[in-house]
């Protein structure tokens, strides 16, 4: 049996420590003006020269579940099954089953070592003096935060990713350690643009609304419909005398 690997602090230090870790949670890097870094086809990534990527490895990945599924539209007929007329892909989702221990030294590579192989930063979980509750509330702050995740897994990278659900199970076997479950989902995005209805402004403001002329009506269209003609005064309550006649016009 190999004695075990301790680290300069003395705790345990696993010979895969030595290794690149084969699950992983990056943070995605931002660029100076604030943006997410993006691909060519418009995508969030992880910039290869980019050291501000933020990597943390759980102590354990105990299950890993994998999810993709393909949506179908069904529109009903009056016989037989239901026609599709197209098909989506639905969100990723991807669930990590992990450990943490708070007797083993942390999986990270520091900051200057990131720097100086241009690999991103491994960071330990940090928080609280125990590294399982440090872990836990770092997970916390990442959803409550929606960060872009990238998950790095043997079978799959998925980029786009949101924490939906962390759920740790506490036993009095983890009274120095954590088991927890942790659920991961693909959001969607897109960049929305702002196109004006007309090349020409709007200038309903300054057009003119013309010059108003009114005619009077002249006496023989009145008299073709007897206006004036035997129409006598009425008085109107509230409103005073009121004739049909014109103004001036003989009674």
């Amino acid at each position: 049996m190999s004695s075990p690997i301790l680290s300069p602090g003395g705790a345990y230090r696993p010979p895969q420590w030595s290794k690149p870790a084969m699950v992983a949670v990056t943070v995605m890097p931002y660029g100076t003006g604030g943006d997410v870094v993006t691909d060519a086809a418009g995508r969030y990534t992880l910039s290869t020269s980019s050291v501000g990527a933020i990597t943390y490895v759980f102590d354990a990945v105990l299950d890993l579940d994998h999810q993709q599924t393909l949506e179908k539209t069904q529109h009903p007929v009056q016989t037989g099954a239901n026609i599709s007329s197209h098909a989506y892909l639905m969100p990723a989702r991807v669930a990590l089953s992990v450990g943490m221990s708070d007797a083993m030294a942390a999986y990270y590579t520091g900051a200057a070592n990131a720097v100086a192989t241009g690999a991103n930063i491994v960071s330990p979980f940090t928080g609280n003096p125990s590294k399982s509750v440090s872990a836990y509330q770092n997970m916390l702050a990442l959803q409550k935060s929606r960060q872009l995740l990238q998950i790095t897994t043997r079978l799959r990278t998925y980029t786009n990713m949101v924490i939906t659900s962390i759920s740790p199970r506490e036993t009095s076997a983890t009274i120095a350690g954590l088991r927890m479950r942790v659920e991961f989902e693909e959001i969607f995005v897109a960049t929305t643009a702002v196109v004006p209805a007309s090349a020409r402004s709007n200038t309903t403001d300054n057009t003119g609304l013309g010059i108003v002329t009114p005619s009077p009506v002249p006496n023989s269209t009145q008299a073709q419909y007897g206006v004036g003609s035997t129409a006598p005064a009425v008085n109107v309550p509230g409103a005073g005398v009121y004739s049909s006649y014109p103004s001036g016009a003989a009674q």
